[in-house]
């Protein structure tokens, strides 16, 4: 047991600083290092958890800072720059779909590495022990059955997500009922306890890969609760927010199996969550769009949020402290400094919503043609329709800001609704942002909560998956339920005989656009990426041939298994 934990602390202190194989680093293992600390109890066991969820939703690893949305929005053809607005945070090569190298998937790469490795420790730790207990709780006892068992589910349920990030970028795409036996990416279920361990690190396929994720939310699935019971160290309000849970884990496996093309194993899982939500009402999409993404504080919990970006706060919290949606600030219209969830300019200094002069990028015109919110946008006609209006999601989480006009300062009523800031002088023409971000009340805008995974989502890949199973009532009044929510005038327009593709796509678009999902949407139901307002991109088809971005050569140039 002792020697177990050793090895634990040297691999901790190490492999945490540094994101893979380094020739600085090639000694270290030669050098002896003192014991400095260790997990003796569930409370210091959860510090190595705390680690893979900051990773994971501040860092870049794995999408955080809102990354893996930013990334997921330039590239899906449902974008398009602002007139001499240059994107932030590597947009323009997202938008022009150039897989080239760069430090952001760099970041990607070591921080999702160092999410494994922090794993891998406290996976190794529960099978290395002689009895599954190496802090020799109570098996009956609270600790055990509420902390220490989660916990290990969580870092089942981490490391899994790391492997989809990283599989999903670094990686050729899964082909469906095809040839999945290229070597992808690093694959490792145990961690490095030498330097031979580090160099020699095996290179898993695409299969594999994607076995491993699924194999590891099951394993989540089965051992987490349906909702975390706080207790001793851990009985905080709010201590749940951002964390896994066994309804967590199962949307996780139907996004997998789905993009997978395994449609009745991903159906399952959203059948699981969807009957969950329904029994319980646990989840629900009861509450208007919006309330998804206007929550500030770390305890309170939208209905719709099945997993969700904990930019929250505690009471008596610094906010400094706290994470929040970076990349929104590039690619949505509030700046960070907005306060409140409703649009309001006062001419008091610091206060009322912030626009955001950073952000380049818009919904596209060939998007918005698609999902109808303008009459013929492509062609010069920016009238909103209709339908738009009568939309909540057009009402409350996208946002039309008509052409600029100089001399518009913060205080006068056009501010929130013309053009004004700066870098968008060249706009000419109206455009429809995403606002979904920093809606927090003030003094906490840029510290607003926002979902990962939300029950829309499930219920409208779910429609997909029971319209192409031929079961088309199911699947229109699976679409039904999300579009009543926003449409509570004119409800249950989908029938058996109008529900298809098309018009589950553009649901989809007018849902989750900004949110990170839509190209999984995409390569998971094989249709065309479409090209969107990029003349330069072309539609790219099935099975999306080198749609992904280069190993970074930190990794490639030091691991013989790439030679």
């Amino acid at each position: 047991m002792k020697n177990i934990i050793y090895k634990i602390l040297v691999t901790l202190i190490v492999l945490l600083s540094i994101a893979a194989c380094n020739k600085d680093n090639e000694g270290f293992f030669d050098i002896k290092r003192p014991q400095e600390t260790q997990w003796t109890t569930t409370a210091t066991y959860d510090q190595g958890l705390n680690r893979c969820y900051f990773l994971m939703q501040w860092t870049f690893a794995a999408g955080g800072r809102g990354y893996s949305q930013f990334q997921d929005f330039l590239t899906s053809g449902s974008a398009m720059p602002l007139p001499a607005a240059t994107p932030g945070l590597g947009g323009e090569l997202l938008l022009y779909r150039k897989f080239e190298p760069n430090s952001n998937q760099d970041n990607i790469w070591r921080d999702s590495y160092n999410i494994i490795t922090m794993s891998n420790l406290g996976i190794d730790l529960h099978e290395n022990s002689e009895d599954g207990n190496p802090f020799n709780l109570d098996i009956k006892g609270d600790d055990y059955e509420h902390n220490y068992v989660r916990q290990v589910a969580e870092y089942h349920f981490t490391r899994a997500y790391s492997y989809f990030a990283l599989i999903k970028m670094f990686a050729p795409k899964y082909k469906h009922s095809g040839d999945n036996s290229t070597l992808a990416i690093p694959l490792k279920t145990t961690a490095a306890y030498s330097k031979e361990d580090v160099l020699n690190e095996k290179l898993g396929t695409v299969e594999e890969v994607y076995q491993q994720i699924i194999a590891d939310l099951k394993y989540a699935k089965e051992n987490l609760p349906d909702k975390l019971t706080l207790n001793s160290w851990n009985n905080v309000p709010g201590y749940e927010a951002g964390r896994a849970n066994k309804w967590v884990a199962a949307a996780m496996l139907g996004k997998v199996y789905f993009l997978m093309g395994k449609y009745q194993e991903a159906k399952a899982e959203f059948d699981d969550v969807i009957a969950y939500a329904q029994t319980t009402g646990n989840y629900s999409l009861d509450e208007d769009p919006k309330e998804a993404f206007n929550k500030e504080k770390a305890q309170d919990f939208p209905k719709e949020s099945i997993w969700e970006f904990n930019g929250g706060f505690l009471q008596g919290q610094n906010e400094r402290h706290n994470m929040y949606m970076y990349a929104g600030m590039v690619f949505s219209l509030r700046f960070r400094d907005s306060n409140g969830d409703e649009l309001y300019s006062s001419p008091e200094n610091g206060v009322g919503t912030v626009i955001s002069a950073w952000c380049g990028a818009v919904l596209g015109y060939s998007m918005i043609n698609e999902i109808g919110w303008m009459q013929d946008p492509v062609n010069g006609d920016y009238t909103i329709t209709p339908e738009a209006e009568a939309d909540l999601r057009y009402q409350q989480v996208y946002h039309l800001m008509q052409p600029y006009q100089e001399g518009i300062a913060k205080g006068d009523p056009e501010y929130i609704t013309t053009e004004s800031v700066s870098g968008h002088s060249q706009v000419t023409t109206p455009n429809i942002y995403i606002d979904k971000y920093f809606r927090g009340a003030q003094p906490y805008g840029k510290l607003s909560k926002f979902p990962y995974v939300r029950l829309a989502d499930i219920y409208l890949i779910r429609s997909w998956l029971r319209w192409n199973g031929n079961e088309f009532q199911g699947a229109a009044d699976d679409l039904n339920k999300v579009w009543n929510r926003s449409n509570p005038s004119n409800p249950n327009i989908y029938t058996p005989g109008n529900v298809d593709h098309e018009a589950i796509y553009k649901e989809y678009l007018k849902e989750m656009t900004g949110e990170g999902w839509t190209v999984d949407f995409m390569m998971g139901t094989q249709m065309n990426i479409p090209q969107g307002d990029i003349d330069s991109n072309t539609e790219v088809s099935p099975p999306y041939t080198g749609w992904y971005w280069p190993i970074p050569s930190t990794e490639t140039d030091l691991n013989p298994n790439y030679k």
